[in-house]
């Protein structure tokens, strides 16, 4: 696949975190064998490593230099464990549009007072959700 791109807008964080935790229950995955899961052609691993490394500044993920493997951080663990269930997510779903704006304020809230990578997560996936297709 010649020119692919690991960008926010190509692959959501979550879904490269739900990814790396499939992929890295024995002690981590290297960036070439996760890049070639991801769909890039084999040994193109360019910008699935930057991807990653921002993701690591971010605190999403975590790196182990000494055996080049890549994992989720602890914080990026919570993440991918914290699914919503059906009931919550239903609720969510019946709140009516009008309603969503006090919901936002609500994430705006915690963007602002929570965690950082809790917060770059919000910011990014409202980033994601909301670009021109």
């Amino acid at each position: 696949m010649a020119d692919k791109h690991a960008t926010l807008y190509d692959f959501r964080d979550i879904d490269i975190m739900y990814r790396l935790a499939e992929e890295s229950t024995n002690g981590g995955v290297g960036a070439r064998e996760f890049a070639e899961l991801l769909g890039f052609d084999e040994g193109d691993t360019r910008s699935i490593t930057i991807r990653l490394a921002w993701m690591k500044r971010y605190g999403m993920v975590a790196f182990d230099d000494k055996e080049r493997l890549w994992t989720l951080s602890e914080s990026g663990r919570k993440v991918t464990a914290a699914h919503l269930r059906a009931p919550a997510l239903r609720t969510v779903e019946q709140i009516p549009d009008e309603a969503m704006i006090e919901v936002m304020a609500q994430v705006t809230s915690r963007y602002q007072r929570g965690e950082p990578m809790l917060a770059h997560m919000l910011r990014r996936e409202f980033m994601y959700g909301t670009k021109k297709r």
